[in-house]
């Protein structure tokens, strides 16, 4: 095909360039004309030969042959034809689900009509910043980022791009809230809401037990709550629980990660809250731990909102009316607590890298051990002693 050298037109303050490209349009491959934008006129581009170079820009692609029809799709269109059946075929459900909502309600409706060729970085950083006006936080600014990265990566993958991808650049906006702080329950809150749902008025014996046995699990174990809800007797031999899949509302899967499918160590107050659930469940040698009537995996989120919010709420429970509430902060507090104590007790961020089965030990440090003020207190008093021993502390000026 004869290469082509477009022309230029000025439009007001502006100059165009016109071409023909193969476009799809209704499935079908049409050839189009693009008249596009190339500059404003300004003492930089004042007549068409200053501006010629940014329209062969422009063609140079087309003109070698590099350019793949697929890239005049919208990005809506590629997503809903490309991306959403690899992602369907690759990505667990509770990802996929967080990716759609993501995609429909925030993504899609600013950008969903740029072409995937003419998708540029500021596209990525203006809709950040809208958001961030709307209060995103940092946190789900990053989840934007990274899945319209994953959108262009498997574009390049397959062929329909090239060059470098236009979210590589993309920056989060500095103002943009930080993630808010996460608590990591403690071994006495734990030991507090483990005693107040033994005698939690009200509420039936083996309810009690399954959300003992659910916070056991997170805590003793350091369980994700989708492996607590997929945990099985016929995986457990008394002293290792085998990690062999996660249960995502209906979805069965495999564990979040290969590292993930590893045995954990059951301490005895787990044991202890296992042999008691088992003996109410007619000592069952197979199936689920946690199971609702029907015998599908018990939905630990109306566990929480159902038997184990309202027993920490009812002063009833509480051995004393001057005793101090606790505060629910959901089941993954219970595995930061873990990690935290764990690291604590071993001096070694691996000990508790292990027990949560992370493949990278910087995501235990980042996102799961908190800091613990008597930890820091205690090896202050221990500067503080070898300051005073050495005489150093006299002799700062």
């Amino acid at each position: 095909m004869k290469a082509q050298t477009g022309s230029i037109k000025r439009v007001g303050r502006s100059w165009y360039g016109r071409w023909r490209e193969d476009v799809i349009v209704d499935g079908q491959v049409k050839r189009q004309q693009r008249f596009v934008k190339l500059c404003d006129c300004d003492d930089r581009y004042r007549t068409k030969f200053d501006v010629r170079p940014l329209l062969a820009d422009k063609l140079r692609s087309l003109n070698e042959g590099r350019t793949d029809v697929r890239s005049s799709l919208t990005l809506a269109s590629f997503v809903r034809e490309h991306y959403e059946p690899y992602a369907r075929e690759n990505f667990k459900p509770s990802t996929i689900h967080g990716y759609s909502k993501l995609w429909k309600d925030s993504l899609c409706p600013r950008l969903g009509e740029i072409r995937l060729r003419d998708f540029r970085t500021v596209d990525a950083a203006n809709v950040l910043a809208a958001h961030v006006a709307k209060g995103w936080g940092r946190r789900s600014l990053q989840h934007g980022k990274s899945l319209l990265s994953g959108i262009f990566t498997y574009a390049k993958n397959l062929g329909v791009l090239d060059g470098v991808n236009p979210i590589q650049g993309t920056i989060i906006p500095r103002k943009a809230a930080p993630p808010a702080e996460t608590h990591a329950s403690t071994p006495e809150e734990v030991l507090s809401i483990l005693a107040l749902l033994e005698n939690a008025e009200g509420i039936e014996l083996r309810q009690r037990m399954q959300s003992q046995v659910a916070i056991g699990l997170m805590f003793f174990a350091g369980l994700r709550p989708g492996e607590a809800r997929g945990a099985s007797w016929q995986d457990y031999n008394g002293k290792t629980l085998c990690v062999k899949q996660s249960v995502w509302r209906t979805h069965t899967t495999a564990p979040k990660t290969a590292q993930a499918a590893k045995p954990v160590p059951v301490i005895e107050p787990l044991r202890e809250l296992l042999s008691r659930l088992r003996r109410i469940e007619g000592e069952p040698q197979s199936g689920l731990v946690l199971r609702g009537v029907s015998g599908k995996p018990l939905n630990l989120e109306m566990q929480a909102k159902r038997i184990i919010v309202p027993a920490l709420r009812n002063p009833n429970n509480y051995p004393s009316p001057d005793a101090k509430r606790i505060v629910w902060h959901g089941y993954y507090a219970f595995r930061r607590g873990i990690a935290t104590l764990a690291s604590s007790v071993s001096r070694d961020p691996m000990a508790a890298k292990g027990l949560l089965r992370h493949t990278s030990v910087n995501t235990t440090l980042t996102h799961y051990i908190k800091d613990v003020p008597e930890v820091t207190e205690n090896a202050m008093s221990l500067v503080e002693r070898l300051f005073v021993k050495t005489g150093a502390a006299g002799r700062v000026q």
